[in-house]
């Protein structure tokens, strides 16, 4: 059995994470560009990244007949204005880090990719640890009962919307 606390202790690692992005922000920022989007955007590909990981590693393993790009799409779909909103503002800050000379865009890809798969691969191994069979068991139960899902009463629930309604400006 998994301990209760593990949205938390992801919720812990996401802000790790979130401390990761503004390092590598431009000294002149541009107007989009904020340390609360950057945090709610890793806050969000990391979620991705970890419903993935689960999909791939745990489908199978409990017995689960769906493919995992289907058990990913049912998240995404629950979750899907604020992974695009996630992806709008990655994908300005890519274009932007493009703009400031050659390599900026593949270096700020580099630590953005390195950062999100570091702390995610944390959270699942956490997730994991044990007995596999039970750990994948309560990962996939929390991705079918919504707890990774993005709502009220999610850590950084705030940034989250605030991120999403940016996004649909």
């Amino acid at each position: 059995m998994r301990p209760d606390n593990f949205p938390m202790r992801l919720s812990t690692l996401f802000l790790a994470l979130a401390c990761a992005l503004p390092a590598v922000r431009a000294q002149q920022a541009p107007s989009f560009a904020t340390p609360a989007r950057d945090a709610a955007a890793a806050y969000i590909a990391q979620g991705d990244f970890i419903v993935t990981r689960l999909a791939a590693e745990c489908l199978s393993v409990v017995g689960r007949a769906e493919s995992p790009q289907t058990f990913v799409g049912t998240w995404k779909k629950r979750n899907q204005r604020y992974v695009n909103a996630s992806s709008r503002y990655i994908d300005m800050r890519l274009q932007e880090a493009a703009g400031r000379g050659p390599g900026e865009r593949d270096a700020l890809m580099k630590q953005v990719r390195a950062a999100v798969q570091d702390n995610g691969e944390a959270a699942v191994r956490g997730l994991l640890q044990g007995r596999k069979e039970e750990g994948c068991m309560y990962g996939v139960t929390l991705v079918d009962t919504g707890s990774l899902d993005i709502k009220p009463g999610t850590s950084q629930y705030e940034q989250l919307e605030a991120l999403a309604k940016w996004a649909e400006e």
